[in-house]
């Protein structure tokens, strides 16, 4: 079992995104800069898979980023 409150609820995303603006806008830049890339090279080219699998990290690190928000807000409104 988790330690905490059970039935607290987590902020809106939009709301823990609007915190970390700049992380989140840096991570749409390597995103879009991923997909031209692979656009512009081809599903042959190493440059395409390299980006892919960019793509797939970042869906990664803004999942896990935006659980960090969460918890940490969580852990803040305990405080109050």
């Amino acid at each position: 079992m988790r330690s905490g409150r059970h039935g607290a609820a987590r902020p809106p995303v939009g709301v823990l995104i609007q915190q970390d603006r700049i992380d989140f806008a840096l991570f749409v830049l390597i995103g879009v800069i991923a997909l031209v890339s692979m656009v512009f090279s081809g599903p042959a080219s190493i440059v395409f898979w390299l980006g892919l699998l960019t793509i797939a990290a970042i869906g990664v690190l803004v999942f896990r980023r935006i659980e960090q928000l969460s918890k940490l807000e969580l852990r803040d409104s305990e405080f109050l």
